[in-house]
């Protein structure tokens, strides 16, 4: 029997060298996938403060106050003073001995980093003062963000003053007058996450001289509309210095690194190129 030529053996030899090591350093590398758009949500928790009606704070805020005044946090629901549902967060401030008296309720979420976020909140400024001395700057509303994610009323660096119309506290039952129905005034901003996987929204009230008027903020439906964060990419596993390289024909095991798996690729296709160059000498 005529034996077959040489040449004829190497080709398919290199061929099939070129494609095994070839395919051994793809099936080692990463598969990037188009991933889906990230879902939009509200990342506020109990935003319209229905949960845990018997607390004086909603579930999921926490209150701060600034000392030096009569503080209270309650679940208001007065129709009134009632956005929506059956329950607003009412805060409260008077007897105060200082002047720029704050209160304030808070919560702590997460975001997505460098993302504009839509924020919504509906909000209720009424006092006891008259109709004449109403709306002079003596109370006010302002949101600010601490980018920290901390909780800290202190690192927050800029307010937004919500502009609300101060309303008679106990509105349609003041004198005749002044009695009419007390309303909500909806506020709308944006917020820039920046580096911050985190951030804490305050929503404050502030009574700005120790007079003896008792001041009402009222809060309701509170939204921050934005991508919910992914999930936390695996870690990155770093090639081992003391791996080692399967003998002919082994099979790199899932444990291996890829830039390992891909060095033994290239060791196969050289060795396969020089055999089939030694047949092609021969020949």
């Amino acid at each position: 029997m005529k034996a077959k030529h040489p040449v004829k053996i190497a080709i398919p030899v290199l061929l099939g060298v070129l494609l095994a090591g070839l395919g051994m350093v793809s099936l080692g590398g990463p598969r990037v996938e188009a991933g889906a758009p990230l879902e939009l949500r509200n990342a506020i928790q109990n935003g319209g403060f229905e949960v845990n009606p018997t607390a004086s704070v909603a579930a999921g805020w926490q209150a701060f106050d600034n000392g030096q005044a009569h503080f209270g946090w309650y679940m208001e629901e007065w129709e009134q003073a009632v956005h929506s549902g059956r329950r607003s967060q009412l805060m409260e401030i008077f007897q105060n001995t200082a002047p720029d008296r704050v209160i304030a309720i808070y919560q702590t979420v997460p975001v997505v980093p460098h993302t504009v976020y839509r924020l919504t909140i509906h909000a209720q400024m009424r006092s006891d003062a008259a109709l004449s001395d109403r709306n002079k700057g003596d109370f006010g509303m302002d949101w600010g963000i601490d980018y920290s994610g901390r909780g800290d009323y202190y690192r927050v660096s800029q307010w937004v003053n919500m502009p609300l119309t101060e309303q008679y506290r106990r509105g349609p039952y003041g004198p005749s007058d002044d009695s009419q129905h007390l309303f909500f005034e909806t506020i709308t901003g944006t917020v820039q996450t920046g580096n911050s996987r985190q951030i804490t929204l305050f929503i404050r009230g502030v009574k700005k001289y120790p007079t003896g008027t008792e001041v009402n903020f009222n809060v309701d439906d509170v939204t921050l509309i934005g991508p919910y964060p992914a999930a936390e990419p695996a870690a990155v596993v770093e090639p081992s210095t003391d791996a080692v390289l399967p003998g002919a024909g082994g099979v790199l095991g899932a444990q291996v690194p890829l830039g390992l798996a891909g060095i033994a690729g290239l060791v196969l296709v050289a060795l396969g190129m020089q055999a089939a160059l030694a047949l092609l000498r021969r020949g």
